[in-house]
């Protein structure tokens, strides 16, 4: 048998040598592709220009703050310099030259320019004090000179005060007198139509006139409640005009017209008077046999002989 040429220990660290060798290539490799590796030839970063950049932007930065907090102070000393002028004004109609011309604050003005452009109005002297911008001071100074257009300002204001409407009280109708009434009248009174108040003119008439209250009951539809709610607009008078009933002379069809007599009464009564004569009182119709005493009762002021 053939005896090696390496041992076994020379033969491991030989595979071991070559491991390590490829490894090293295949990193190498790697590196150059992903440009994580840089030569070591590369130029090296200038730090010392990096820091003078930084200390120039410093010196400037200071510069720019200082210059601007400069302007704003003197801008302001140039403000509180000028001494104020002031005169009577509108804060709602002033003009920037007007108010500038009193010396007031530019700014102030134009956050009021702004305020009024949205509808606002100033409508108290005390509200100036609330400007924007506006120091204590002047505006304690402004507030003697402030001179509101109040007429104006309550034009273009809907919840302005207005005067309280005046309700005249209307004038009770006088009241009307039954007998001389129209259809018109009575329909004026409540539960009475048309239909109605032809039918209390009719029966007016026919009778010669009302004497008193009751007689409206008489009326065909007219209930107790529609005769007071007439006799609230209507009245009776103690010694009305009414006409009176010639119950000697007057024709069957003309006594026909009285309600309490109608045709059945006028005709029995026309021949009665024509057999035994006329009539000389109210008791003289009681001998027609079928006129009841209170019928005489009701034509007794009626009647004429």
């Amino acid at each position: 048998m053939a005896k090696w040429l390496i041992s076994r220990r020379e033969y491991r660290a030989s595979f071991v040598l070559f491991l390590v060798i490829w490894v090293v290539l295949l990193g190498n490799l790697l590196l150059e592709k992903y440009e994580v590796w840089k030569p070591a030839t590369s130029q090296p970063l200038a730090t010392h220009n990096l820091d003078s950049l930084l200390a120039q932007l410093q010196v400037e930065k200071r510069t720019f703050y200082k210059s601007d907090s400069s302007q704003k102070s003197w801008e302001s000393k140039k403000e509180e310099s000028k001494p104020l002028q002031l005169h009577p004004f509108d804060p709602n109609t002033v003009s920037r030259e007007e108010w500038l011309a009193m010396n007031l604050p530019e700014k102030v003005f134009n956050g009021l320019e702004k305020y009024r452009s949205k509808g606002g109005r100033i409508r108290k002297p005390e509200q100036v004090l609330k400007l924007y911008n506006l120091k204590p001071e002047i505006a304690e100074a402004m507030l003697p000179f402030v001179q509101l257009d109040t007429v104006s300002l309550n034009k273009g204001n809907r919840f302005a005060a207005k005067p309280f409407p005046k309700f005249e009280a209307k004038e009770k109708p006088k009241p009307f007198d039954l007998n001389l009434a129209d259809t018109t009248q009575l329909m004026g009174v409540f539960g009475i139509g048309r239909g109605l108040s032809n039918r209390i003119v009719r029966h007016r008439n026919g009778l010669g006139g009302f004497l008193k209250k009751e007689q409206l009951y008489d009326v065909f539809g007219l209930d107790s409640a529609v005769v007071d709610e007439l006799f609230l607009k209507a009245y009776i008078s103690p010694n009305p005009e009414i006409t009176r009933l010639a119950i000697n002379t007057l024709t069957e069809e003309e006594l026909a017209k009285n309600p309490y007599i109608r045709k059945g009464f006028a005709r029995i009564i026309v021949k009665y008077r024509t057999q035994h004569g006329d009539f000389h009182k109210p008791e003289d119709l009681l001998e027609i046999k079928i006129i009841k005493p209170d019928l005489v009762e009701k034509l007794r002021p009626y009647l004429t002989f």
